[in-house]
Parts: C-alpha cells; sequence; structure tokens
C-alpha cells in the first residue's frame, strides 16, 4: 500500500524573492489611504439592448422545494454530437439535446460515490465538470474522458491519494476525478471507470474549488491544450476577518488561487505539472498555481475566439470584481477588495491604496461593481441580499448579434444581467457594465421574478454551447433559458 501523500503548504522551491515582495504586501496595513465614503463606483445603468428569454430545458427536479434543482453549469462536450451537459450539484449530471431540448440522466455521481459524496449547502456536491478536449479524438489521450469536481468526506481519501492542503483543519475534500465513457453515439459513462486525481482539502463549507475549465482556444501542439484550469477560493467564508488562515498569499497553498495541470495520467503521477506553469520549480501546491490572490473565482471562461481568460471573483463586503487571468498574477485578496485597500479586521470599510501601491505587483479588475447594486432589485423593492458576481462567457453565437463578442455576466442573487464588450476589458484599466433587458413574451422581467425563490432570490448561472450561445440558468425553478431577438 502507498503512503498518503499530503502535500502542504511550504516554501520549499519557491524563490525568496517572491516572499519578500509577498510579504512587504502582508505588512501593508497602516499604509493605506484615507477612507472611502461613499462608495464612488457608479451604478450600472440598462444599456438599451434587449433579448427575449425563451423556456429551454427542465432538468428533473432534484428536490420538492425551492431551489428545485442546483444548476450550477452548463457547456458542451466539443466533440461535434448535439448534445449540452449540464450538472446539479446535489449529484446528477444531465445530458440535454441542443435542438430539442430533450434531458437524459448522463452520470449519477451521488448514487456512484455513496457515503463518500458530500452535499451539505449549496457550494458543495457536485460542482462542475469538464470534457476534454481530445474527447471526440479517436486514437487521442484523452479520447473519451471527461473530469469532475465533487466534495468528499475526509474519511474517503484514498491510501495513495494526492492532498493540497495547508495549516487549517479539514472539513472535507474537493475531489477532482476522471471518467470514461463508452463508443456509443451518444456515449454513456462507465461508472465504475473513474480515476481520482487530486483532492483540495478546505477549512470550511463554502469558497471551496468551483470551475473546471480547458482553453477551447487552444489548438494541438500549443502549450495550452489539454491544460485543465480549476478555480479555488481561500476556503471559507469569515465576514469579520477575511482569509484568517493567510492562503490567498501564499504560493504553496492551494486555497485562493487558480490551478493548472495536465489532468492525463504519467508514469508515476495521477497528473501532470505543466513546465510553464509560472512557479512550476516549486513543491505542493506551488507548481499548480497559475495565479494567486483571491476570494471566491466561481466562474472561469475563455473566449472561444480568442483565447482571453475571464475571472469573476466574488467580494467579501463591498465589491465584485471582474479580472483577466494571467500567468503569474496576483489579484490583491485579502490585502484589497476591487481597487480599494482593505483591512481584514474592518470589512465593511474602503480605504484608499497606499502611495506605494505600484510597487506592490498587483493586478486590479477591469471592470467592478459595488452591493448597492444587490440591495435594490430593479422595480425598487427591497431584496434583502448583499450582490455577489456571477461570471459568464463570452458570446459567439448568432442569435442575438448585438451581443456578439460581448462578455455576459450577472448578480447571481437578484439576477441581473449584465454584459460588456470584450475589447473594453483592458488590463490596468476600468470599464463599466451595462444591463441587458430580459423580456419575456415581449414585456420587462426580472429572473428573481420569474425564479421566485424567497425573498426573490435567482441563483443565477450560465452556460455555453459549441455554437457560442450562451445559456441562463436559475437554480430556484431549475430552468435552462435561451436567448434570443425581441419580437
Amino acid at each position: 500500500m502507498q503512503r498518503r501523500r499530503l502535500l502542504a503548504g511550504t516554501a520549499a522551491g519557491i524563490s525568496a524573492g517572491l516572499f519578500v515582495t509577498l510579504n512587504k504586501a502582508l505588512a501593508d496595513v497602516n499604509g493605506y489611504g484615507p477612507t472611502i465614503v461613499p462608495n464612488p463606483i457608479p451604478s450600472i445603468q440598462p444599456s438599451g439592448t434587449t433579448v427575449e428569454l425563451v423556456d429551454f430545458a427542465t432538468p428533473p427536479r432534484t428536490s420538492s422545494s425551492k431551489p428545485y434543482a442546483n444548476l450550477n453549469f452548463l457547456h458542451h462536450a466539443g466533440d461535434g454530437r448535439p448534445y449540452l451537459y449540464c450538472n446539479d450539484v446535489r449529484g446528477k449530471m444531465w445530458r440535454i439535446h441542443a435542438v430539442t431540448g430533450a434531458v437524459s440522466l448522463f452520470l449519477d455521481l451521488k448514487k456512484s460515490r455513496g457515503s463518500r459524496f458530500v452535499f451539505n449547502g449549496p457550494q458543495s456536491g457536485l460542482r462542475s465538470f469538464a470534457f476534454h478536449p481530445n474527447f471526440g479524438r479517436g486514437g487521442q489521450n484523452g479520447f473519451r474522458k471527461y473530469y469532475t469536481l465533487s466534495t468528499e468526506t475526509v474519511a474517503s481519501r484514498p491510501a495513495d491519494a494526492v492532498v493540497l492542503s495547508g495549516a487549517y483543519p479539514a472539513v472535507h475534500d474537493f475531489v477532482l476525478a476522471e471518467w470514461t465513457v463508452d463508443g456509443s453515439n451518444p456515449p454513456k459513462a462507465y461508472t465504475t471507470a473513474r480515476r481520482e486525481i487530486l483532492r483540495i482539502a478546505v477549512w470550511n463549507r463554502d469558497h471551496g474549488a468551483d470551475q473546471l475549465m480547458f482553453n477551447p482556444a487552444a489548438v494541438p501542439g500549443t502549450s495550452d491544450y489539454g491544460k485543465l484550469y480549476i478555480t479555488v477560493g481561500d476556503g471559507g467564508n469569515h465576514s469579520a476577518y477575511g482569509d484568517p488562515y493567510d492562503q490567498a498569499q501564499d504560493i504553496a497553498a492551494p486555497l485562493g488561487k487558480i490551478l493548472r495541470l495536465n489532468p492525463l495520467k504519467s508514469s508515476s503521477s495521477p497528473f501532470r505539472r505543466p513546465p510553464d506553469n509560472p512557479w512550476a520549480s516549486g513543491s505542493g501546491a506551488a507548481a499548480l498555481v497559475w495565479a494567486l490572490g483571491l476570494r471566491h473565482p466561481q466562474n472561469l471562461c475563455f473566449d472561444p475566439l480568442t483565447g482571453t481568460g475571464i475571472l469573476a471573483d466574488i467580494g467579501q463586503w463591498q465589491i465584485e470584481e471582474i479580472n483577466l487571468l494571467g500567468k503569474g498574477l496576483n489579484y490583491g485578496w485579502p490585502l484589497r477588495e476591487g481597487t480599494f485597500g482593505f483591512v481584514r479586521d474592518e470589512p465593511d470599510q474602503l480605504y484608499g491604496l497606499p502611495v506605494d501601491d505600484a510597487s506592490r505587483g498587483l493586478t486590479y479588475p477591469v471592470a467592478q461593481y459595488s452591493h448597492q447594486e444587490g440591495l435594490v432589485r430593479p422595480n425598487g423593492n427591497n431584496l434583502g441580499y448583499t450582490a455577489a458576481i456571477c461570471g459568464g462567457f463570452v458570446y459567439r453565437g448568432s442569435s442575438v448579434p448585438a451581443l456578439y463578442g460581448h462578455y455576459l455576466c450577472g448578480d447571481l442573487v437578484n439576477g441581473r444581467v449584465f454584459h460588456v464588450p470584450l475589447s473594453s476589458l483592458v488590463q490596468g484599466q476600468q470599464t463599466t457594465l451595462r444591463e441587458l433587458t430580459l423580456l419575456r413574451d415581449g414585456s420587462p422581467v426580472t429572473l428573481s421574478g420569474l425564479a421566485a425563490g424567497p425573498g426573490g432570490r435567482a441563483d443565477l448561472r450560465f452556460g455555453q454551447g459549441a455554437d457560442g450561445e450562451v445559456y441562463i440558468l436559475t437554480k430556484q425553478d431549475g430552468m435552462i433559458r435561451k436567448m434570443t431577438p425581441p419580437t
């Protein structure tokens, strides 16, 4: 029996210069500028662009009460077949016909994993999935392979498990696993053909690992082809003192990061460490880190045309962020929230940046909005929830020409949908989001009104098909909707 490999946070293999920079940033608590009152971010205004929402598919309910279906992600397999795939975090993965919207069960992960599977809240369970770029390429590594990210008990760790962890008690693990399908058309999932790749231990039941994503614009022979990105939060929401275990700024720790790896097995490891990762020579999680300084990067996408990576990071008390993904970038958490200074024991206060901020090496969002956006519904009624960014996709479809080349995102709580041209997202600059007007049978509607969850909560998510069309998902009513031009 192999000894379990616990890859805890360690400074081994990391340059001394890097840690000097990080320690300098961590020491920067009293050097902020003046307090910022009131919040200077302008509110998001309608763009004038309207779309009709059309019901497309309704996967079977996994609860008799709302949210009926905890739909978290929708994507395609890239194999040329007319199917979409969608996961319910309660443990089901559905196949959906891209033309008819007919739904069938693809994988019952909860049944397959039994008591090892953990679902104890909306940020656990079956989080996301990704199909290998060679999924439909016979004879290539990755053929018929897809990947899931889900939560399991610490007790379920195999003896030879690779566990990315840190100096904190683990409540459960986020598990990256590889699955194989058969050769039928459409393919069927083999529930016994599962291979565990790695685990990420977390100290709380939220802010864990969320999104799996391959870059769809990467082509065979390039360094990014076949590399799997994983978004990982700081391990848990701590409203009184963000990131209490100091994970997001620790290169050797897995939390608060974007990880990047080749998920295919090598002769000596269940995965491969890309040699072009920024800290590839580091040990533990460091060799897999692509970017750091994140609080809750729940969503990541790549423009299927240009390959531009766009990352949404959920803020603490005040600011929601959209960031451009870049190799080795530090997005500042918990030293910054948006483009402002952040003091962890004063989370309700924004500060100006230090005078020497440019020397800190931090990267700021290309768009942001304030929690003031989340407190009032478009009709003026108090929603009662603060805001949380929901990242989406760059629209490359043909149904709504006005949105072509625009990045779509929104607020997952109140369901407002925003958009911005991809060309306006420029590193080092700030741009303004605009709101999309949603119609139902030609009349303006809100997703919170359509979904009608507790307190008007919509629980918005996005998905994208192989044709570049973007889908709108709402957990409360378990509906998948398409966007069409106004009638």
